[in-house]
C-alpha cells in the first residue's frame, strides 16, 4: 500500500505486532500558523502606524491583535497524531494521541475484547472505530477527509484474525 503523509496508514507490521499512524495534517498546521500570525502582525502594525500618527485609539482596540489566536489554537487542534498498536505479545490495541510530540491521553483495550475494526462514515468524513465484545464500540481516530481508512482496517482485521487465542 503506498500512502502520503496525510493519509492514514500502516507503518510496520509483523508477526505479532501491528502499528498504524493517522498523521497531524501539516498543511492545516502551517496554515493556521501563518494565518493566525499574519492577522496578529497586520493588527499590530495598524495599531502601531495609528498611535506614532498621533490618533487616539480607544483601549479596546488594543485586544485586536488576538483576532489571531484562534487561528493558532487550530493549528495546535490539527497538529494531533494518533498511533495505533496492536500487539499480539501484549494482548492490547494501543491508542495514543500526542499534540506537538507530546503525549495527550493513551486507551488500551484487550485484543480478546476486540471484535472487529470498522470505518465508520460521518457526513464529510471517515473514521476508525473498534467493536468490542462486552463494551459498546470506541473511536480509534478522529474523523477526517484523509484516505487509507479501508486498507488499515483490512490490515487490522487479518492481523486479529492471525493472533487469535
Amino acid at each position: 500500500m503506498s500512502s502520503y503523509p496525510t493519509d492514514i496508514y500502516v507503518v510496520s507490521q509483523t508477526a505479532r505486532e501491528l502499528t498504524v499512524i493517522d498523521p497531524s495534517s501539516s498543511s492545516s498546521i502551517i496554515a493556521g500558523v501563518v494565518t493566525g500570525l499574519l492577522f496578529t502582525l497586520i493588527a499590530l502594525g495598524t495599531l502601531l502606524f495609528l498611535r506614532n500618527t498621533g490618533r487616539s485609539i480607544h483601549p479596546l482596540l488594543w485586544l485586536l491583535p488576538l483576532v489571531g489566536v484562534p487561528f493558532l489554537a487550530l493549528a495546535l487542534l490539527a497538529s494531533v497524531t494518533t498511533r495505533i498498536t496492536l500487539s499480539a505479545d501484549a494482548g492490547t490495541l494501543s491508542v495514543r494521541k500526542t499534540l506537538l510530540s507530546v503525549p495527550i491521553s493513551s486507551q488500551e483495550y484487550p485484543l480478546a475484547q476486540v471484535r472487529l475494526v470498522k470505518v465508520g462514515v460521518g457526513d464529510v468524513c471517515r473514521f476508525l472505530y473498534v467493536s468490542l465484545a462486552d463494551k459498546p464500540a470506541a473511536n480509534l481516530t478522529g474523523c477526517t477527509d484523509r484516505t487509507g481508512y479501508n486498507e488499515v482496517a483490512q490490515a487490522m482485521n487479518s492481523f486479529l484474525d492471525a493472533n487469535r487465542r
